[in-house]
Order: C-alpha cells, then sequence, then structure tokens
C-alpha cells in the first residue's frame, strides 16, 4: 500500500483526543489558550549537558554573550530524557528519531520497522496526510539516520539508496541538507537519478549558499555536498564553503511560512554527534555554536508566530566528554578551556593534512599548527602509527573511530594541574545512555509536564497538538528479542 493511501483505511477513525497535554509548570508564562499551528522539532544529535558547558564557557568569555539554549531552558518547559531503545539502555540515532516520530521504542538500526518486519507510520507522513507542510533541514545527508526517522520505513538505516527513494513518495516541501552520492544518478550504484524524480514533482534545486539565498520557490530541495555538510569549525577557519545551519533554517521556515494549512519540520544539529565521536573538543565546540545560532532564529520565529511549538531535544548522548577541574581548588579551569580558542580545523581535516606525509615532524607540525598542542615524541610515534593503519589506541571497542580517537588521545589533557592543554576528556567514542535535555517552547508548551521524560513521550506532545489520533503498534522487548534471534 502506498503512504499516500495508507489513512484512508480509516486507521486514524475513533482515537481522537487519546493525547493531553499535563499540567501547568509553575514559574512559566501561560500561552496555553493559543493553538498550535505549526510543531518545529530541533534535535540535537548526541549532545549532552557536558557539551553546555563547554559551548557557554566560550562564548561568555570569547564572544561576550549568552546562549540561546540557556534563554530556551528559563523560558520554557524543560528537563532531561530517557534516550534508551527497544532492546537496549543505549540508543542509536535511527531507534531514537523513530521514537520520536512514532511514539513507540524499536530496535536500533532500523527505520520504523520492527525485527518480525511490522511497519511502523512516522508522524511527518501522518502530518502530510492531515494537510500541513513538511521539511527536513539536516547538517548531515539527508537520507542519514535522525530525518530517515520520520520518513523511512526500512530493515537497515545504511540502505541509503533505497531510503533517497522512499522520501521521493510524498516529499516534504522542504529539504535542505548533504547527501548528494545517495540521489545523483551518475554515483548511485543503480544508475536512476533521484533529482529527476524531484524535479518531476516541481522543486526547484540549489547546491550552494548563494543558490540558497536565491531561491524562490514553494518546493526546494538543497543539498550541499557529497556526503554529510562540512563542519562548522572548517567553513569558519579554513573557508570551507556550505550554508549554515542558521542560514537553512531561515530560508526553510520562509518557504514553509507560505503554506496557508501549517507545517511540521524537524530540523537537525547532526554533527555534534559526530564530532563527539571523534573526540573532537574543538569541532564540538563550534557545532554546539552553531546549532545555537540556528535556535536563536527559531525561537525568534515562535516569537513572532505564537501559534507554533518549539520542541527541542538530544537524541543521545556521544563520547562522554567532560571539561574537568584544574589547578588549585579548581581555581582554573575557565582559563584552562581558553586553549580551546587555538582549534582551528577539525580532526578529519587534521587528519587529512597529517597524511600528506605521515612522519613525525610533519605530523607534530601540524598538529600545533591547528590546536596549539605540541606533541612528545611518544605522542607523535603513536599518531604515526595510527595514520599507517595500526590501531594503535587502547581500549578499541570503546575508542574505534580511527585514527581520530587516538589522536584524542594524543592530545588529552593531562595531569591535575597541567596549564597547557585543553581541559577536556573523552570517556569513549560511542553513543551513551545518561540523561539528556529537552524542552518545549511556543505554543501549548506552558501545559507540558517535563522534568524526566521518555523519548517515546515527545510524539505524543507532538501529535496532541497537531491533532494526531493515531497510535502505533507496539512490541515488547522479549518478543522483540524472539524476532531478532530468529
Amino acid at each position: 500500500m502506498k503512504r499516500r493511501d495508507l489513512l484512508k483505511t480509516g486507521a486514524l477513525a475513533g482515537l481522537g483526543g487519546l493525547f493531553s497535554f499535563g499540567a501547568h509548570p509553575a514559574g512559566r508564562h501561560s500561552a496555553s489558550q493559543q493553538p498550535v499551528r505549526n510543531v518545529i522539532f530541533f534535535a540535537y544529535d548526541g549532545f549532552t549537558w557536558e557539551d553546555v558547558a563547554s559551548a557557554r564557557t566560550y562564548a561568555k568569555r570569547h564572544m561576550d554573550r549568552s546562549l540561546a539554549f540557556d534563554r530556551l531552558f528559563d523560558r520554557s518547559s524543560a528537563g532531561s530524557m530517557d534516550s534508551s531503545s527497544l532492546t537496549s539502555v543505549t540508543t542509536d540515532s535511527a531507534a531514537a528519531s523513530c521514537a520520536w516520530g512514532t511514539g513507540q521504542k524499536i530496535v536500533s538500526g532500523l527505520l520504523n520497522m520492527y525485527p518480525d518486519g511490522t511497519t511502523l507510520e512516522p508522524i511527518l507522513r501522518l502530518a502530510q496526510q492531515k494537510g500541513l507542510a513538511t521539511g527536513l533541514i539536516t547538517t548531515t545527508r539527508l537520507t542519514h539516520a535522525t530525518p530517515a526517522g520520520w520518513y523511512a520505513q526500512i530493515d537497515w538505516r545504511r540502505r541509503e539508496e533505497d531510503i533517497a527513494l522512499q522520501l521521493t513518495d510524498m516529499p516534504p516541501e522542504v529539504l535542505l541538507g548533504g547527501g548528494h552520492r545517495a540521489l545523483s544518478g551518475e554515483l548511485r550504484d543503480d544508475g536512476h537519478d533521484v533529482y529527476g524524480d524531484f524535479v518531476d514533482q516541481d522543486f526547484t534545486i540549489v547546491r550552494s549558499e548563494a543558490e540558497l539565498q536565491q531561491a524562490n520557490s514553494s518546493k526546494l530541495l538543497g543539498v550541499f555536498h557529497r556526503s554529510h555538510l562540512p563542519y562548522e569549525i572548517d567553513r569558519r577557519f579554513q573557508g570551507v564553503a556550505a550554508p549554515t545551519l542558521a542560514q537553512m533554517v531561515t530560508k526553510g521556515l520562509e518557504v514553509l511560512s507560505g503554506y496557508d494549512q501549517g507545517f511540521l519540520a524537524q530540523i537537525e544539529a547532526g554533527r555534534i554527534d559526530h564530532a563527539n565521536h571523534r573526540n573532537d573538543a574543538g569541532g564540538l565546540l563550534w557545532e554546539v555554536l552553531a546549532a545555537d545560532e540556528a535556535l536563536a532564529v527559531l525561537m525568534e520565529y515562535v516569537d513572532t508566530h505564537p501559534d507554533t511549538l518549539l520542541i527541542m531535544a538530544s537524541d543521545h548522548g556521544t563520547g562522554s566528554g567532560a571539561v574537568y577541574g584544574v589547578g588549585k581548588r579548581y581555581r582554573e579551569g575557565s582559563t584552562t578551556h581558553d586553549h580551546i580558542t587555538k582549534r582551528t580545523a577539525s580532526f578529519p581535516y587534521i587528519i587529512d593534512e597529517m597524511q600528506h606525509d605521515p612522519v613525525p615532524p610533519h605530523v607534530t607540525g601540524v598538529a600545533k599548527r591547528y590546536t596549539g598542542i605540541r606533541m612528545t615524541d611518544e605522542q607523535a610515534a603513536l599518531m604515526v602509527r595510527a595514520l599507517h593503519g595500526d590501531l594503535a589506541m587502547p581500549n578499541l571497542q570503546a575508542y574505534d573511530r580511527q585514527p581520530y580517537n587516538t589522536l584524542a588521545h594524543c592530545l588529552r589533557g593531562g595531569t591535575y594541574d597541567d596549564p597547557d592543554r585543553l581541559n577536556i576528556n573523552f570517556a569513549t567514542g560511542q553513543h551513551t545512555a545518561g540523561p539528556v535535555p529537552v524542552a518545549a517552547y511556543g505554543a501549548g508548551a506552558d501545559t507540558l509536564e517535563c522534568g524526566m521524560v521518555d523519548n517515546t513521550d515527545l510524539y505524543d506532545w507532538m501529535a496532541s497538538a497537531l491533532d494526531i489520533s493515531y497510535r502505533n503498534p507496539s512490541m515488547s522487548r522479549h518478543a522483540a528479542r524472539e524476532a531478532l534471534a530468529e
């Protein structure tokens, strides 16, 4: 059955009013009488509370400003979220996005599908069936796990060429991100020109920041890189061309606001996760700051469009990076953190530079140029081994993003009173299971009970706001494990 025919079966009938918002949290201004016309969901991928500390410190000390994130949490219904998947305390981004989009926990690696083949209908498709405009904006590939979690039904998240074809069936009116590889007929394994499918549906296609700014279309597909968009730190300091997330959000809102029936949009700051996987403190900082610029745009939009609900959430933690105390009685923590100002390139950019001549003198020089740290002879030798494919990093199960995690190991802070190195270290290169931030702002937000919530609760928030009463089928943890074992 095609998606556009799904809801003609009457699956939505009789479930109206299933969801309701909770009590009014104390201390928040009331906006509960304002009906919700638009819902914007902003996903900070792989983001933890500790990441806030680094960005807040930098913004205050070097930009003379506070974070929009802090204003959001001061003015919204806010709390923390459990991110577990159906079968594991630690989720991947696919299962996490699907929990938001369907109200059901699933198994990591799948997209809107249980291990027995039962499919779930994500909220973006349900919103389309109600006549709302929709949008997906991301710094990752448009076929990557978080955006795909709101439209694709498939048994493996890595099948991105197949996921791209699903995107052309009732496509969102706004699609902005990376992922040229899965759309280009010259690069796809089957030779199919997915761009042509969008042109046939009257989309304007843009491939650069300049084209994005000039676009004047009611249907917009912007693909700005073969894979994910470049890291913000490389765009800012190394001149790598790409639109910012704030620019994409601004244009996306401009297009979606032209639809009278309202809209649902998912926005993803996806490369926070990638920087954390690589234990890249400098790359992480600028991804969080870029997300914060986009958040400021979104909050301003909500303030001028009081019929809009903004939900911000992280899907899970990654890396477990910590800003740790240094100096006598921790007095030098902030000044030691200032070493992050010397980071001017992402770890992938630095590794590419090192690979040009992977010998200790060159490796040491590159590290000093882009991080301000002079490696010891032992660290340079370890880095050279990693560049040559020797997985030299200890505990590879926890640090398997190589050679990036080895680079982080060589740059890590040292003793309790080491004033020359950045005081951020990482516990792993993998996802983590701790509670992550969540907040709701705007129309109806004051009626939401936050505190500690589950990732599946966010579907209920959106469904209730948009008067969507569809309930997806559930599967028990035991049944899922049995199906996986077959």
